[in-house]
């Protein structure tokens, strides 16, 4: 029984550059312009042997609304890919045809590249990176953004959104960066990594084989199943870190659907929505409800196709991505396993990676945090700078020291 659910999953999950406009002219008129950009990996190194399909260093493409004007600020949309896939998937012609597929939004898209990766920076042994997805996506594909488009600075106005594997780095990027993205939106995606026993394995086998890497290492991504780094990076223990983030899940039933639009079906299409992906959703539906956050959540018919999650998107789209938030709330807590990060303008950089997962707790005035195995370093907005052990509480200021 087992040998056939890991097989399943398997088989369901893997189903599924220009320079920037230096001196664009605005033109009312124009319809959304399609970008191929390459955005280095300059803070965790991802080896061309991880990219599908093309060397040189990871890419993106970035759609610029109808009628852009680099003289005006517009809201901000990273948009993420599932397994098997490419950052050009969100962007062709009968897949996600995103310049249909998002007509009406104003708002600038990124659709960065993921390598099967999961999202994740590679427990690999201990030396967690090599490659480095999520240091690739939080330092670097969002810094690219906001320093080479005009892209407005509130929380409000940054959303974050994916698909299937790009689901699941919606959730704990998400929950990487809560003071930075005011919304999530989860399109059928794999948000609960221990829902069958040995799904790591998976998820390790993935990648290695696509790379055709001459070994295997069964826990290369996440490490031991049950252990405290696998644990880290699974949103349905991590649900707590979006209480303050707008969330929106919607998932398909199992029945295939059309919505008119050419599109490539796949066997396992209707197994992979119904037994895997659904379950996994209503899991994180559950967990989030659990820890206080609100959500909107929808099932509907569907299969894990594109038809589906292009009518998924423009579900988020009436949701609204970019709706009113909390800007600077004063009260949270956030679970991690990351050696450095920025929550709610604080950064942190443990001296050595946590052992354990840590949990950052903000009440009014003072941060705990719990012991992480290493000393930690925080440095608020304010210009203050501490290092001290751990666990501890220190005060904390909106302004000064």
């Amino acid at each position: 029984m087992l040998t056939r659910a890991l097989a399943a999953l398997a088989l369901a999950l893997g189903v599924a550059g220009l320079a920037p406009l230096d001196g664009a002219q605005a033109d009312p008129t124009s319809g959304p312009t399609l970008l191929d950009v390459s955005i280095p990996a300059v803070h965790g190194p991802i080896d061309d042997k991880w990219l599908p399909g093309y060397t040189g260093g990871p890419r993106a493409k970035v759609l610029l609304p109808a009628g852009y004007d680099p003289d005006r600020e517009y809201p901000l949309l990273v948009l993420l890919i599932g397994l098997t896939s490419s950052y050009h998937m969100w962007s062709d012609a009968g897949l996600g045809q995103i310049a249909k597929t998002a007509g009406g939004l104003d708002a600038i898209i990124v659709m960065p590249e993921a390598g099967n990766g999961w999202y994740t920076d590679w427990w690999n042994k201990g030396r967690r990176g090599g490659p480095s997805w999520e240091t690739y996506l939080l330092e670097d594909v969002i810094p690219y953004a906001v320093a080479n488009y005009p892209i407005r600075p509130e929380r409000r106005w940054h959303a974050l959104a994916g698909v299937s594997m790009g689901g699941l780095g919606t959730t704990y990027l998400g929950g990487r960066l809560p003071g930075f993205f005011g919304s999530i939106s989860v399109f059928s995606g794999l948000v609960d990594t221990h829902l069958i026993y040995g799904e790591n394995l998976v998820q390790s086998f993935i990648p290695q084989y696509l790379a055709k890497t001459p070994t295997y290492d069964p826990q290369i991504v996440y490490g031991p199943e049950f252990g405290f780094y696998s644990l880290g990076h699974d949103p349905t223990r991590l649900a707590a870190n979006l209480r303050n983030t707008r969330v929106f899940l919607t998932t398909g039933n199992g029945i295939p659907t059309e919505d008119g639009e050419p599109h490539r079906d796949a066997p396992t299409d209707a197994a992979a929505e119904g037994l895997i992906i659904r379950p996994a959703m209503n899991k994180y539906a559950q967990a989030l409800r659990a820890a206080g956050v609100p959500i909107t959540s929808r099932v509907h018919t569907g299969a894990h196709s594109w038809p589906n999650f292009r009518s998924e998107f423009k579900e988020a789209m009436a949701w609204g991505f970019f709706e009113p938030v909390v800007e600077h709330p004063t009260t949270w807590v956030n679970d991690t396993v990351a050696t450095r990060g920025t929550l709610w303008g604080i950064d942190y950089a443990f001296t050595t990676p946590p052992t354990r997962i840590v949990r950052f707790s903000r009440n009014g005035g003072s941060l705990s945090v719990s012991a992480a195995g290493s000393p930690v370093t925080l440095r608020t907005a304010g210009g203050c700078s501490i290092t001290t052990p751990t666990p501890a509480t220190v005060p904390v200021a909106a302004d000064g020291c």
